[in-house]
């Protein structure tokens, strides 16, 4: 899946990591709105280092399973140790191309999150997911719309890297605004009860704060590859987007955050 943008590798899953952390409180509150307490059966596809998979798992409680599924082999193994280290039963995970996985079962609900914006072709992953839900079955995503990814006070850095991330995004085919097309997707595949709400998170300090220069860092390879950007660009702006952070007067968001639940016939 070389569409993939985003640097993998131990400081990619760090990065999942933080970026877990930063906006665990939405996409628990988009799950309660879900009522997974009735789910048997559950995918989190592309599910990075497993965090939401996880809360999935304690949401269902030992009544039902969940699968992870992610093409990186690195973040199976860090979910797998997690979910160990954390004595959670009634979950698992397993390497796989999302373009590729086949129904083995069918699922009462399906997860993904910040997984279509980076493919060439989400709509055949969603013609996938419709052969993997059973009748009824709910689908859950959260994508991103980086139209909506704001700083204040206003830094040209950090808007040139925000410009930067949806140029690579496009030259590869995907879309980094795809949050905004999500419920239309979904119609036109065929989807029912389509229905979406917002999530924007933003921070004044923490490590919330960090998700702008450390996805800017993450995406600096692909970037260059492209020749979109030169090494020395990256490291001016990469080293103003860290000066922004540490003051005290600054605000960074996170990208406005579409969720959106929808369900099979």
């Amino acid at each position: 899946m070389k569409e993939y943008s985003i640097q993998g590798g131990n400081e990619g899953s760090e990065r999942l990591d933080i970026l877990s952390r930063t906006i665990e409180k939405s996409t628990r509150e988009f799950l309660k709105t879900a009522e997974l307490n009735t789910a048997k059966s559950c995918l989190d596809l592309g599910c990075g280092t497993g965090k939401v998979t996880m809360m999935i798992a304690e949401i269902i409680g030992d009544q039902g399973q969940i699968l992870g599924v992610d093409i990186n082999e690195l973040n199976i193994h860090n979910a797998n140790n997690s979910a160990k280290t954390k004595e959670i039963k009634n979950v698992s995970f397993e390497v796989f191309d999302a373009y590729k996985f086949k129904a083995r079962t069918k699922y009462d609900v399906i997860y993904s999150r910040f997984l279509l914006s980076h493919l060439t072709n989400p709509k055949l992953i969603l013609e996938n997911i419709q052969q993997l839900l059973k009748p009824g079955g709910k689908l859950l995503i959260e994508d991103t719309d980086f139209t909506g990814h704001f700083c204040y006070p206003k830094s040209d850095y950090f808007d040139r890297y925000v410009a930067l991330y949806q140029d690579l995004l496009k030259k590869r085919g995907a879309n980094a605004n795809l949050g905004q097309g999500l419920v239309g997707l979904l119609k036109d595949a065929g989807f029912s009860n389509v229905e979406f709400q917002l999530s924007q998170p933003a921070h004044s300090s923490g490590e919330g704060k960090l998700m702008a220069e450390i996805t800017f860092k993450a995406i600096s390879e692909a970037l260059i590859e492209e020749h979109l950007i030169t090494e020395e660009e990256f490291a001016k702006i990469y080293s103003e987007l860290v000066k922004y952070r540490k003051r005290n007067d600054t605000i960074i968001s996170l990208p406005r955050i579409f969720q959106v639940s929808a369900n099979i016939s």
